[in-house]
């Protein structure tokens, strides 16, 4: 029988570590505040754990609203405006949140049911394998300024290789990390952070690298123990024409961010 299958369906299957299979796990529970409309607020609890297979479209959604707007290269490209990049980001989540390690921070009620969600880490475990297949979303992506941009991503993380300078073969890697504004500025994006702690302890897996690019996930990612590996001034980051890549973008600098996990 020939292979009639898409290029789309094969690159989404060649993910080689996936999460094994059993009930999600939560790996803390924190306290709170929430911001109400009249501006007062209101004591919560959350759970931080690994995002449920049924919450993948809510976690999509969490993202393109607030991670798009809000994070400083997208700012800067204007990428929320973008209908072909935001399609390109909604593949790639996807693929990303059925690897099965994401972390949500879920509001919870008095009897502890899941309520919305507040926060996100979109997390994958970054094998050969996997590089292949995000460098085969890369190639894909309809937008030319999210081309751009995964291909200046993709540069910057080989300047520090965390499997080299922790001598592992894998590692926790992120593609998105947000929070809700009704829940900001009570280190919920730091909760997220250290549940790699609780990864790396429950699949095996012995270190983290990320590219953070503002300096407000930088702040949190030290706060969570991570250090930085490599850094980059925006301001000498040109394309092909010599123009800036990122235009008017409101943070200084991009770190290559790594940690341990314990």
């Amino acid at each position: 029988m020939s292979d009639k299958s898409s290029s789309s369906d094969k690159r989404r299957t060649v993910a080689d570590w996936k999460r094994p299979a059993g009930p999600w796990n939560v790996w803390n529970i924190v306290e709170g505040q929430e911001i109400v409309d009249d501006g007062t607020t209101k004591a919560v609890r959350f759970s931080i754990q690994e995002v449920p297979e049924d919450r993948y479209p809510e976690a999509i959604e969490h993202m393109c609203k607030y991670f798009v707007a809000d994070e400083a290269t997208c700012k800067s490209l204007k990428l929320k405006d973008d209908k072909d990049a935001i399609e390109g980001f909604r593949s790639l989540w996807d693929y990303l949140l059925k690897i099965g390690i994401s972390v949500g921070a879920y509001k919870l009620d008095a009897k502890d049911k899941l309520l919305e969600l507040s926060g996100l880490n979109v997390l994958f475990v970054v094998t050969d394998e996997l590089e292949k297949a995000l460098g085969n979303f890369t190639v894909t992506f309809k937008s030319v300024k999210t081309r751009k941009l995964f291909e200046f991503m993709h540069s910057i993380s080989e300047k520090a290789d965390v499997r080299d300078i922790y001598g592992v073969d894998k590692y926790v890697s992120a593609l998105g990390l947000s929070v809700a504004p009704a829940f900001r500025g009570q280190k919920l994006g730091v909760r997220l952070l250290e549940a790699r702690n609780n990864i790396g302890r429950k699949y095996g897996i012995a270190a983290s690298s990320t590219l953070f690019t503002g300096p407000s996930s930088q702040i949190q990612a030290e706060r969570a123990g991570f250090e930085t590996a490599f850094a980059l001034e925006y301001s000498q980051v040109r394309d092909e024409n010599g123009e800036l890549l990122f235009p008017n973008i409101e943070s200084k600098q991009i770190k290559l961010m790594i940690k341990r996990l314990q």
